[in-house]
């Protein structure tokens, strides 16, 4: 008979064998022949590669099929949008009324969204979708719902629009979707999301989608979830985490475009975003990769028009385009596949932008490594990256032996070039060097010499020709703006004001005062003095007027120019809470603020402020 100490042991092999067990049978992931979905979408799904769900998919598609409301918080790239579209596509019938209605903060998001839901619905030809957001036609969109589609996927701004216009009926709603919802709380529209859906007036399910989960999102869920609320909660866990392998490089803003072009010549990749904290950095670094390496090369920035949006993105999906350079506008709502490489060019101003860049790749269930520029003025930030992703994050060494052995073998298809002329250049060269040097010179140090200076001479080339001088046009009237909007930091908004977004701002060359004045050369009713407020950001703006002035601001500003830039507008409202934002410089720095300025003069930029973000 076994020793009380044995038994002791042969229990604790045993509970941990239980315990391995238990683990394992909870790690395996639900597959998709387990939920019962119609055979249309079992069929598109299989063909999108689907084989099993992830965990929020898992935990949220029972309870919404079963018609119960869903709370879930999970980070970006966890699988939301099926999450939500299945059921949705499962429960519409195929009458010719609005049935189901997703909210979006951005329209980026909104076009993602109807992309996925036009992919599950590949097998559902009776299906019809629309999207509305602002920056396009809205004849374009009129014309969409007038072919009376089901599913209808918008930014709050212009549903509330066409609400108003009595061109959106959302009477016979009966599948509501918030999607990423702190994000629309914290772009101010919240209210707008209040009046949309105070016009879903029949019975409906709701689901609110969120990556974090606060007080504020607790009350409207409390709003406007009913009845046994599903609540789900994913965390990333180690294992997610680490699906993103994070590095730095420790490198000087003088040497940070050779290192971009090194990086990006010599690394091995699907499709990479690189990041950035200003347009005109973005379009600096999309030039200088266009000519200093081999790879197709896209951006996008607050300054592009909507077509010009639209086409940036297309391309970088379509793998037309493997590189894509981006200012954290594009950090939130883009989902796009097979992102393996993340490149934070500039580290961005709020840490929140750092976990929502990096997150742009390892998505479901997917690898893919970050690579921080980071100064020694900045290495405070690694610990501050470690201790919010519970990951440790290495220095990387850029291998320049390694770039040019990349080079090198990029040349290959050049071998069957007819090379007599050029081979016997380097022969007479080597003659001449050899005598007037007084020993052999070979070839092949004419092509060490060669190839040191390619690996140099496109980023100085591509610097000369685009050097930024248009910065210095509006940093100092950047700096006074912000000194006039000191005392504007307690968000107070009066009652009998409507606020708008406009997309101009300083990098335009705007302030308050041609702001004002290009408002009034198109709305002929306001004066100077109803401008209660009028706040620039980077590439956007915020303007208040009386109420009773407002009703015609869109119709007669929506799609004129500003110098030669599209204009959009649209109603918004402020952030009367205004907590504050942790930021992105560790303590005594100021890289990023107002009074901070390069060595050339360039005051830096902060394209955010709670409350009034670009959508």
């Amino acid at each position: 008979m076994p020793s009380p100490r044995n038994f002791k042991g042969i229990s604790n092999v045993f509970l941990r064998l239980l315990s391995l067990f238990v683990l394992c049978f909870v790690a395996q992931k639900m597959k998709i022949t387990e939920i019962t979905l119609p055979e249309p979408l079992t069929k598109a799904v299989t063909e999108m590669g689907y084989a099993e769900f992830t965990s929020v998919q898992e935990q949220t598609l029972p309870a919404l099929l079963a018609g119960q409301d869903v709370l879930a918080e999970a980070p970006t790239g966890t699988g939301k949008t099926a999450a939500y579209s299945l059921p949705m596509l499962t429960s519409i019938k195929t009458n010719d009324i609005v049935e189901g209605l997703v909210i979006c903060p951005t329209r980026e998001l909104a076009i993602q969204v109807i992309s996925e839901i036009t992919k599950f619905s590949k097998y559902m030809p009776s299906i019809k979708t629309a999207t509305i957001y602002g920056g396009q036609n809205v004849a374009t969109q009129l014309s969409r719902l007038r072919r009376k589609p089901q599913i209808v996927v918008g930014t709050p701004g212009r549903l509330n629009d066409l609400i108003e216009r009595r061109a959106l009926d959302l009477s016979k709603v009966h599948y509501l979707v918030l999607d990423e919802c702190d994000e629309m709380l914290e772009m101010g529209f919240i209210k707008d999301v209040n009046r949309i859906i105070d016009k879903v007036a029949g019975p409906h399910q709701t689901s609110l989608f969120s990556a974090t989960i606060s007080p504020e999102i607790k009350k409207i869920a409390n709003r406007y979830l009913k009845g046994e609320v599903k609540k789900v909660e994913i965390k990333r866990t180690l294992t997610q985490e680490n699906q993103i392998a994070q590095k730095y490089v420790l490198v000087s803003e003088e040497k940070k475009k050779e290192a971009i072009v090194a990086m990006i010549n010599s690394l091995s990749f699907t499709r990479a975003f690189v990041f950035c904290r200003t347009k005109h950095k973005v379009m600096q670094i999309e030039k200088i990769l266009t000519k200093a390496t081999s790879h197709a090369i896209t951006s996008l920035q607050g300054n592009l028009s909507q077509n010009k949006r639209d086409r940036a993105m297309k391309s970088f999906r379509t793998y037309e385009c493997d590189v894509m350079v981006a200012t954290d506008i594009a950090a939130r709502g883009i989902d796009v596949n097979d992102v393996d490489l993340v490149i934070n060019y500039d580290i961005p101003e709020e840490d929140e932008f750092y976990l929502h860049r990096i997150g742009r790749t390892g998505r479901v269930d997917k690898t893919g490594t970050s690579y921080t520029f980071i100064s020694q003025g900045q290495k405070g930030m690694i610990k501050k990256y470690e201790t919010m992703t519970h990951c440790p994050i290495a220095q990387y060494v850029i291998d320049r032996g390694n770039v040019m052995k990349t080079y090198l073998e990029s040349l290959e298809p050049k071998l069957k070039d007819d090379l007599t002329a050029e081979k016997t250049a380097v022969q007479e060269a080597c003659a001449a060097l050899s005598e007037k040097e007084g020993r052999t010179v070979l070839p092949v140090e004419l092509a060490a010499i060669l190839l040191k200076d390619k690996m140099s001479v496109p980023v100085k080339e591509t610097l000369a020709a685009y050097e930024p001088r248009e910065e210095k046009s509006y940093s100092e009237g950047h700096s006074r703006s912000i000194e006039r909007n000191v005392e504007k930091k307690k968000f107070v908004t009066n009652p009998d004001n409507q606020r708008f977004f406009i997309n101009v701002g300083f990098e335009d060359g705007a302030n308050d005062v041609s702001i004002k004045n290009f408002i009034m050369k198109y709305a002929k009713d306001v004066e100077e003095d109803d401008f209660a407020d009028v706040y620039v950001r980077g590439t956007f703006s915020f303007f208040e007027l009386p109420k009773d002035l407002s009703t015609s601001i869109i119709e007669k500003i929506e799609g004129t120019h500003y110098g030669e830039k599209l204009m959009h507008v649209e109603k918004t409202d402020r952030d009367q809470s205004n907590p504050k934002k942790t930021s992105s410089r560790p303590a005594g720095s100021h890289y990023g603020h107002s009074s901070y300025k390069d060595k050339k003069g360039y005051a830096g930029h902060d394209h955010y402020s709670k409350g009034y973000k670009k959508y």
